[in-house]
């Protein structure tokens, strides 16, 4: 059983199972993220269980998929999903709670990828916020 939930807490699901996890470089799945890339992973529709769906709100990113996020808070909740459902759903990672087991198995759309995301392993790293945001103002 994996647990999601988006930022403000309005919105949860459980899965009983989840697929690795894929991710997708794509500009729609960038954009819907809000980063270098979206992270989805594949369940069984019959297997997840929604709690506050009432306050998702869904967006048609093509004519043929739709991606639902939470109203409040903007979160994604799934990724981009059939309009004429099958048996599975594509949910986010990125609302995943805690430590799931998963681990991304593929990355699609690598042509896609965001130029600034490339080196990023050489900038340094902070266990708590960046000290210099201070700095970063213009």
């Amino acid at each position: 059983m994996v647990e999601g939930s988006c930022l403000c807490g309005a919105v949860r699901f459980k899965a009983k199972a989840m697929s690795g996890i894929v991710e997708c470089h794509c500009s729609m799945c960038r954009k819907a993220a809000g980063g270098h890339a979206g992270f989805f992973f594949v369940a069984r529709r019959k297997d997840v269980t929604w709690h506050g769906a009432e306050h998702l709100t869904t967006y048609r990113s093509s004519p043929e998929l739709e991606r639902a996020f939470c109203a409040r808070c903007g979160t994604a909740m799934t990724g981009a999903n059939l309009v004429e459902p099958d048996d599975t759903i594509i949910l986010a990672a990125n609302a995943l709670d805690g430590n799931p087991p998963g681990r991304v198995i593929a990355q699609e759309h690598a042509a896609s990828k965001a130029t600034w995301f490339e080196g990023h392993d050489e900038a340094p790293s902070f266990d708590g916020p960046y000290p210099g945001w201070e700095k970063l103002r213009p």
